[in-house]
């Protein structure tokens, strides 16, 4: 047992690989026990969470916040930046023009969902889904018409 566990983290070779010895892959990810009475065989099953499928929300208090936006807009995720507590309108301005051209290099679409300053970056491949917006009105983020 030990000498697996030196192998798995890299402090030992292995010197003979036993085929049998592999753990089983499994596709399907189950919580404990809780189907343990159920006949159905994908009864149970667990979907894994994709962190692209939520909006990366990012509030920014100054311009010197805007690193934490640019890595997760280089890998495409979909973010709602909010600027609303700049008070300086010049910061404000440079980051928009910064996110601005940070969305034109990545190919990415920004566009206002509320007036008073929070902005949707959408890769070119992804689209706001319902549900997402659906949580962004209610966090108060959303707000194209008022």
């Amino acid at each position: 047992m030990l000498e697996k566990f030196l192998i798995a983290i890299g402090l030992k070779q292995p010197q003979n690989i036993d085929i049998n010895d592999t753990i089983p892959v499994s596709k399907t990810v189950r919580p404990s026990e809780e189907n343990r009475f159920s006949n159905e065989e994908r009864v149970g099953d667990v979907r894994i969470h994709n962190p692209k499928d939520e909006v990366e929300i990012k509030v920014l208090k100054s311009f010197n916040d805007i690193h934490n936006l640019g890595t997760v807009v280089k890998e495409d995720y979909i973010v709602a930046m909010d600027i609303r507590d700049i008070s300086d309108q010049v910061d404000r301005r440079r980051i928009i023009d910064f996110v601005t051209g940070m969305a034109f290099i990545s190919d990415a679409k920004i566009r206002s969902i509320n007036k008073d300053g929070v902005y949707l970056i959408l890769p070119a491949s992804a689209s706001l889904p319902s549900s997402e917006r659906e949580r962004l009105q209610n966090l108060g983020l959303y707000r194209i018409n008022v």
